[in-house]
């Protein structure tokens, strides 16, 4: 195992939310994500769409929760609009579903890292400078093996 930040090791795009007036919910546009509220077991469901969007996952990203609470986990199936709650994150050499894994082992990390006295939240520089211990590929391969 290796101490990596999450930059060595992930590729990730942190939620922006558009304006309300171009959210609807009659499926017109993408899938939208504000926050975890709708986040499933592994999969996310869906009540809100949007026609304007900024930010946006790609199937397979992990998606994460940004804010209260921290940590939460999912993946997307999809092309997802990201809100501001959520962030979307890959390996950039490996099996997403290995990063799932390494940040459902480390939720209380995230979480001890989050700020806010009413609502946490965890910002783009704070999740940055987070040290994860990462397998090498050949264990990171075992691991999802085992899991699935």
């Amino acid at each position: 195992m290796n101490n990596y930040k999450l930059p060595d090791f992930c590729n990730y795009v942190m939620g922006q939310s558009p304006s309300s007036q171009f959210y609807n919910s009659n499926r017109e546009g993408l899938p939208f994500l504000q926050g975890c509220t709708t986040f499933g077991r592994m999969f996310p469901t869906f009540d809100t769409w949007t026609t304007q969007y900024t930010r946006t996952c790609k199937p397979n990203d992990v998606l994460m929760s940004v804010r209260a609470p921290v940590g939460d986990l999912n993946i997307s199936r999809d092309v997802i609009a990201l809100g501001r709650g959520v962030a979307a994150l890959s390996m950039k050499q490996g099996d997403n579903r290995y990063l799932y894994y390494l940040l459902m082992a480390n939720r209380q990390k995230l979480s001890s890292c989050s700020t806010g006295t009413i609502y946490e939240s965890i910002s783009k520089t704070q999740l940055e400078n987070i040290v994860f211990d990462v397998h090498e590929p050949e264990e990171q391969r075992h691991i999802v093996d085992t899991k699935c």
